[in-house]
C-alpha cells in the first residue's frame, strides 16, 4: 500500500493586543510631526482595518508554541507523537540556530527539527517537503509551526511621504502563531502540489540586513514598493496553479474552499479573479486580522473549520504568493 500523507490538524495562535489601523497611523503621525501624512491611506489601499500585536517580550517562536499547544489541545496528542518540527515563517528568533530548535526546547522535543524561510509561501513549501518525507517513509507524523512576529521589525518613523507610502504595506502586518500537522495516512489527503518563482523581482519587498557605525550587522525595515510589487505580479505566469488542476480533472468549481495568502483584500480579490476563483470559494480574513504572512494560509484554513465552513472529505486548493516572488498551489482533501 503506498504511503501518503494528510492535514490532520490546524491551529491558530493571535495575541490579545489587536490595533485598529487608524491607531497606526495616528501614531506614526505623532511620532512624524514634520510631515503631512494622509489619514486613511492604509485601509484605502489594503482594505486592512485591524491588525494583531504582540507583547514586547514575545519572539517568533512564542507565537508559534502558543499555536502548538492549541494543537495538541484540540487533538489530543502530545510533543512526543512527533517525529519531525519544522518551523515554517518568514520570522526568525535568530540567524543561527534554527529556529525550530528554541520551539522545539519550549514544547519539550527531542526529535530533529530545521527550519524552512520563503517568505509567504513557507507553509506551503513546508507542506510539500512534508509530504515527500512522509511518502519516502522517513517520518509519520510532522509538526510544522509558523511564527510571525513581523511588527518587531516595523520603524516608528519615515523620512517623507513617499517613504511613509511605502511603509504602508508593513503596518498592515500582524503577529500570529499557526500549527499545522501532517501525519502519514492510507488515505491520500495531500493530493498534488507544484511551485513556481519570478526571482527577478525580490527586490519589491526586502527586509535588508544594514551594517551599522560600528561595522555590525543589524535587521532593517521591512519595505515594499507597490508598484514594483504589483508589475511583478503582473508580469508573473501563474498558469502551473490551473495546468497542476487540469492535470487533476480538478477546476476551481470543485473546491469547498480556497485558500490565498493575503496582502490587501483588493489584490486578494484581483488575484482570484485572475485565476477564475469563484468569491464564495474565498474566506477574506487580511480585513479584520491584518497581513498574517505565512501564518495566512493555516489562518484561513483555522476559521473555516472553526465556523463549520469545512468539513472532512472536503477539497481545498491552498495558494501561497511570497516575496521573491515564490507562489504555488497544493491541492488537499480535509
Amino acid at each position: 500500500m503506498t504511503l501518503r500523507s494528510r492535514i490532520a490538524a490546524v491551529a491558530v495562535h493571535l495575541p490579545e493586543r489587536r490595533l485598529a489601523i487608524t491607531d497606526v497611523e495616528e501614531e506614526m503621525a505623532a511620532r512624524n510631526p514634520d510631515l503631512d501624512l494622509p489619514r486613511g491611506l492604509i485601509e484605502r489601499f489594503t482594505g486592512v482595518r485591524n491588525r494583531y500585536v504582540a507583547p514586547p517580550d514575545w519572539e517568533a517562536s512564542d507565537l508559534a508554541v502558543a499555536a502548538a499547544h492549541n494543537l495538541f489541545d484540540q487533538t489530543g496528542l502530545g510533543v512526543g507523537d512527533v517525529d519531525l518540527i519544522v518551523f515554517a515563517a518568514a520570522s526568525g528568533d535568530v540567524l543561527e540556530p534554527a529556529t525550530a530548535h528554541i520551539v522545539a526546547e519550549r514544547l519539550g522535543a527531542t526529535c530533529p527539527v530545521f527550519d524552512l524561510k520563503n517568505a509567504c509561501n513557507s507553509v506551503l513549501n513546508a507542506i510539500e517537503i512534508g509530504d515527500t518525507l512522509i511518502r519516502a517513509g522517513s517520518y509519520r507524523r510532522i509538526l510544522v509551526a509558523c511564527g510571525e512576529a513581523p511588527t518587531r521589525l516595523l520603524g516608528n518613523t519615515v523620512t517623507s511621504v513617499q517613504d511613509y507610502v511605502e511603509s504602508c504595506a508593513a503596518l498592515t502586518m500582524s503577529d500570529v502563531g499557526a500549527a499545522l500537522l501532517l501525519e502519514a495516512s492510507d488515505e491520500p489527503g495531500v493530493l498534488a502540489h507544484r511551485m513556481g518563482a519570478n526571482s527577478r523581482a525580490w527586490r519589491a519587498s526586502v527586509t535588508p540586513m544594514t551594517t551599522n557605525a560600528e561595522g555590525r550587522l543589524e535587521i532593517g525595515r521591512l519595505k515594499v514598493k507597490p508598484m514594483k510589487m504589483l508589475r511583478a505580479l503582473a508580469g508573473t505566469d501563474f498558469s502551473l496553479i490551473t495546468k497542476l488542476l487540469a492535470e487533476n480533472d480538478l477546476t476551481m468549481d470543485d473546491f469547498a474552499l480556497v485558500c490565498v495568502s493575503q496582502i490587501s483584500v483588493p489584490y486578494t480579490r484581483q488575484f482570484c479573479e485572475s485565476l477564475g476563483i469563484p468569491d464564495d470559494k474565498v474566506l477574506i480574513t487580511v480585513d479584520e486580522h491584518g497581513c498574517a504572512n505565512a501564518a495566512s494560509i493555516p489562518q484561513q484554513l483555522a476559521a473555516a473549520s472553526a465556523s463549520g465552513r469545512l468539513h472532512g472529505g472536503d477539497l481545498v486548493c491552498l495558494i501561497g504568493l511570497g516575496s521573491g516572488l515564490s507562489f504555488g498551489t497544493v491541492v488537499v482533501r480535509w
